[in-house]
C-alpha cells in the first residue's frame, strides 16, 4: 500500500529550480487514488476479520464487485412512466367542475408525439391515471 506522500510524489512535477509543483487536476487524481486505496484496504481488513469466523459466505467476492454494487442503477427510459408523470403534473387543469363525471381524457404532446391520456375517478373522488394511447 502506497503512503500519501508516495501517491503525491507520483503526480508532482519538478521544475528546473528543483521546486516541486502539482496541478489542481493532478491533486484531485492523487486524492481519488488515495481514497480508493484506503477503501480497498478497509474492505480487505473487514473481509479478513470476518473470515476468521467459520462458515462465512461473502456478499461480494472481491472489491470490484463491491464497487459495482455502489453504482446507481442504469436509467431506464420508461415511456409510460414519463407520460404519466407529465399528465399527472397538469391534471389539475383538466378536472371538470361537474362532480358526476367519472372519466376524463385529454391530449398531451411530448418528444414530438401526441398522446391521449385517460383518468378515472375512484369512489372517494380522487382521479388516477388509467391509460394512454397515441393521439395521432
Amino acid at each position: 500500500m502506497k503512503t500519501k506522500e508516495e501517491i503525491l510524489n507520483s503526480y508532482e512535477v519538478k521544475h528546473a529550480d528543483g521546486v516541486p509543483e502539482i496541478s489542481a487536476e493532478d491533486l484531485l487524481k492523487a486524492m481519488e487514488e488515495y481514497r480508493l486505496q484506503a477503501e480497498q484496504a478497509a474492505f480487505e481488513a473487514a473481509r479478513q476479520s470476518a473470515g476468521s469466523v467459520a462458515g462465512i459466505t461473502y456478499k461480494f467476492a472481491n472489491f470490484d464487485d463491491y464497487q459495482a454494487s455502489l453504482q446507481p442503477p442504469p436509467i431506464v427510459n420508461n415511456q409510460a412512466a414519463n407520460i404519466q408523470l407529465i399528465a399527472d403534473s397538469i391534471l389539475e387543469q383538466f378536472i371538470p367542475q361537474d362532480k358526476s363525471v367519472y372519466n376524463l381524457s385529454f391530449n398531451i404532446r411530448t418528444e414530438g408525439h401526441s398522446y391521449s391520456v385517460n383518468y378515472v375517478k375512484n369512489p372517494q373522488g380522487y382521479w388516477y391515471f388509467d391509460s394512454f394511447s397515441d393521439a395521432e
